[in-house]
């Protein structure tokens, strides 16, 4: 299990393929790609589809209004992870990273953990067709910093 460093919510598990990206990549930051759930078509009226990992994981949907909002998130989460944390002195990964999400934040849904806690971490979702593929999956991102590994 992979809970909220800072809200001890479970944000995702290892049921899921799991890939630590150290270096940015436009293609990836750093996550897992998530099946959708399958809805039978003789689905009961009060059943419900979506995201496995959301849905396993009672993420609760949130949102940033604008960059500024984002980017005011980003340096809040960043701080509390490094008290000394200072914008302009960011790791060039932690940069490349940031900018790219900022430059097409309106492709992302976010996710907060289950207490829906503002302070804690977030998941980025974002539909991509993988190669040689034609169906959009979503593909969730979480800042590894943000949460740790807890073996049950």
């Amino acid at each position: 299990i992979h809970s909220c460093c800072e809200t001890g919510d479970e944000m995702f598990t290892d049921t899921y393929p799991l890939e630590l990206v150290e270096k940015f990549d436009d293609s990836k930051i750093g996550a897992n790609a998530s099946a959708e759930e399958q809805q039978d078509k003789g689905a009961e009226e009060s059943s419900y589809s979506g995201i496995d990992v959301v849905l396993d994981n009672r993420l609760q949907k949130t949102g940033f209004c604008s960059k500024k909002e984002f980017m005011s998130y980003f340096r809040d989460f960043m701080k509390k992870k490094n008290p000394d944390f200072d914008v302009t002195t960011w790791p060039t990964e932690i940069q490349n990273t940031f900018k790219a999400v900022l430059a097409s934040l309106d492709q992302y849904e976010f996710f907060t953990g289950q207490s829906c806690n503002p302070d804690g971490s977030i998941a980025m979702v974002k539909w991509e067709t993988p190669a040689g593929e034609t169906d959009y999956i979503p593909y969730l991102y979480f800042f590894a910093d943000g949460v740790r590994e807890e073996k049950v």
